[in-house]
């Protein structure tokens, strides 16, 4: 059997945009491949229709299509230097339409901005872009005056103006005087029209099944991002817009059409705050009438880091909506019909990464088991699954991976449940170190699937042991709420689990002990080096350690801080102070490995750059990998090169300590 490799990875597919053509006979997908010499994931478009599947078109590095009819698709695509150039230069966009008869492309639009095409809607297109308030003349002015703003916006480039918050978003960059703003494009007259004021921000976007009613919500941006939006109706025919709720007091997180019905999932986050799971409510004269208490969650919160891109999660058959829930460590899919009924339709013991419905039959983009992501029929009815793809067959054949065993911590109040991957050529006779992974979030979880980190470590003959404390998804609100008890209830739980695997799994040597963890996980590696000499070594990704500095830099910190330490650094300094890592750095002993990205606006790289220079003042053997370019999502879809040079870095810090 061959061992795993971190390069392996560049062998695996990850398919994305599931989507069904308009008369439901067949669907198409995306198929991503990492190119390592290009330093970047390259794009096929695949065809289906439910028995074979091929691929029809190579869409470079791009990664934006729709069905325009059933015989043709629109793709966002170059075919010469010069097309690449004018995009990049001119900031326009090239849509490509494919014909699948003739298997030949031809130029489709040339949109004078940069743009997606959400819909098509008869003779005309729902558009998307984010602008600010000048960019609108890139569609607006003639070419020469066209010409003289973009060579101002390039001068322009050198600064950026801020008078609002978020004033940067992760993986999208400065987004400081942008709204999202969605369009109609006429295609016989050639015109744009705007649907939504210029200093209006959309969030959701839905069109009706008919193609006359568009549902969106958002709200106008005044200084600062609200957590609440309002929802409108857009009829297109009579080219009206009405206001279907306006009121300031709902984190709407989807939107349903239902027949005539505009169905909503939202919370008040009176109770649990800014992560509290929602409710369903039906939209009626102006008002969120109350249709059924959920407080599940909506969504796969499933941890990977074998997927690239995404897809719709829910869909709407007849007068049922169907959506992806996260149930403990696994997805479901559950329904809710108009009088509030909810069903549990089908339970999948892995994670569901998209989901369409054809003439009432599902399709799901899936990691079940411990394979890659392929696409699978779930027949609701009898409950079983049936794979149809094979596009990441051969790439862990004769490959050890491991199969993950359950491991339940009961507590007096409630239960931890983790998992443990056995290291390759196991022998019961010998000792072996062992990494403790911590997942981010914190509200998410680790499931039974694949994750190649995980695998590769125990391809290097490490246990890996993994669990879902609590402040972790799919176990209700009360479970995930960890407000103000960051490192406490939470570490609580983690160090009893690792004292229970340890305790069960005698073949780990407790001195050879390591941990690591990205996001939540990393704050959570921070405070454990802190408040514990238990671990070896530690590497500690995209992290927390300053509660005080994050609330000012990171593009969630001005509302994620408060909900979740319970104070504001104006005002309750000591008990952001209390919940912050850094304040513990004199105790740390552990040798300490630092990953993290400089275009990280999540969780900024000034908090690794803190708690790197105190252990470096102190003497403590520390190290910082700084990743040019890259974002919080280094590890799930990072460059290739540098997703290599990431778990490179940290399996090396794990072997010097071993």
């Amino acid at each position: 059997m061959n061992d795993m490799k971190i390069e392996t990875f560049l062998d695996f597919k990850f398919i994305s945009s599931l989507q069904h053509n308009p008369s439901q006979t067949a669907f198409a997908f995306l198929v991503a491949k990492p190119n390592e010499k290009k330093n970047e994931y390259l794009y096929d478009l695949w065809l289906s229709d439910g028995q074979k599947h091929q691929k029809c078109l190579g869409l470079k590095n791009k990664g934006s299509y729709l069905f325009e009819s059933d015989r043709s698709l629109l793709v966002q695509y170059t075919q010469t230097k010069d097309e690449e150039k004018k995009v990049k230069d001119e900031k326009r966009t090239l849509y490509y339409r494919y014909h699948l008869d003739e298997k030949r492309l031809s130029l489709a639009y040339d949109f004078p901005f940069p743009v997606i095409i959400l819909k098509v809607l008869g003779t005309q297109l729902l558009l998307q872009a984010s602008l600010t308030v000048d960019e609108h003349h890139l569609y607006l002015d003639d070419d020469d005056k066209r010409k003289k703003f973009l060579a101002q916006h390039k001068k322009n480039a050198l600064y950026e103006e801020i008078e609002e918050i978020p004033f940067y978003f992760n993986n999208q960059g400065m987004i400081a005087n942008k709204r999202n703003q969605i369009f109609i494009y006429d295609t016989i007259k050639k015109t744009i029209k705007p649907l939504v004021d210029s200093a209006f921000s959309v969030s959701i976007v839905k069109v009706s099944n008919d193609l006359k009613r568009i549902v969106y919500t958002g709200s106008e941006m005044k200084g600062i991002k609200r957590l609440t939006t309002h929802v409108f109706m857009y009829h297109v025919d009579q080219e009206t817009t009405d206001i279907l709720y306006h009121e300031d007091d709902c984190s709407i997180s989807q939107v349903y059409l239902v027949g005539h019905d505009v169905l909503i999932a939202g919370t008040d986050m009176k109770d649990f705050g800014i992560n509290q799971n929602p409710d369903f409510f039906i939209l009626k004269d102006k008002k969120l009438e109350l249709l059924t208490i959920y407080r599940g969650t909506i969504g796969n919160s499933i941890g990977s880091d074998v997927r690239l891109g995404s897809s719709s999660s829910d869909v709407v058959v007849d007068d049922k909506v169907f959506f992806v829930s996260t149930v403990d460590d696994h997805n479901e899919i559950h329904s809710i019909k108009r009088d509030g009924s909810i069903k549990m339709e089908y339970q999948f013991n892995g994670s569901i990464e998209g989901l369409i419905s054809i003439n009432h039959q599902f399709y799901a983009v899936g990691l079940y088991r411990q394979k890659l992501q392929e696409i699978y029929h779930l027949n609701l009815q009898e409950n079983r699954l049936t794979q149809l793809t094979r596009i990441n067959q051969n790439v862990l054949k004769n490959k050890y991976v491991a199969t993950p065993k359950e491991v339940i911590v009961k507590c007096p109040s409630h239960v931890v449940k983790g998992f443990v991957l056995y290291p390759k050529d196991f022998d019961p006779f010998k000792s072996y170190p062992a990494i403790l992974d911590i997942h981010g979030g914190p509200k998410t979880v680790y499931g039974k699937v694949y994750y190649h980190e995980m695998q590769y470590w125990a391809n290097m003959g490490y246990f890996v042991f993994y669990a879902n404390p609590r402040g972790s998804d799919g176990k209700g609100d009360g479970f995930a709420d960890i407000r103000g008890q960051y490192g406490t209830i939470d570490y609580e739980d983690l160090m009893l689990f690792t004292d229970h695997v340890v305790q069960k799994i005698t073949q780990i040597n407790q001195e050879k002990l390591f941990v690591t963890g990205g996001s939540y996980g990393g704050f959570m590696t921070n405070w454990m080096v802190g408040h514990t000499q238990r671990f070896k070594a530690a590497a500690t990704q995209r992290s927390i350690s300053n509660w005080l500095s994050f609330h000012g830099t990171s593009d969630i910190g001005f509302y994620f801080s408060k909900d979740q330490t319970g104070g504001h650094p104006m005002t309750d300094t000591e008990t952001l102070w209390n919940q912050s890592p850094i304040k513990y750095a004199h105790a740390v002993k552990t040798p300490l490995l630092f990953i993290h990205s400089d275009q990280d606006y999540r969780c900024p790289i000034e908090q690794a750059m803190q708690f790197f220079t105190i252990l470096k003042e102190q003497g403590l053997e520390t190290r910082l990998v700084w990743f040019k370019g890259e974002n919080h999502e280094l590890s799930r879809s990072g460059k290739p090169q540098a997703r290599i040079k990431r778990l490179h870095e940290i399996t090396q810090w794990f072997e010097r300590f071993r």
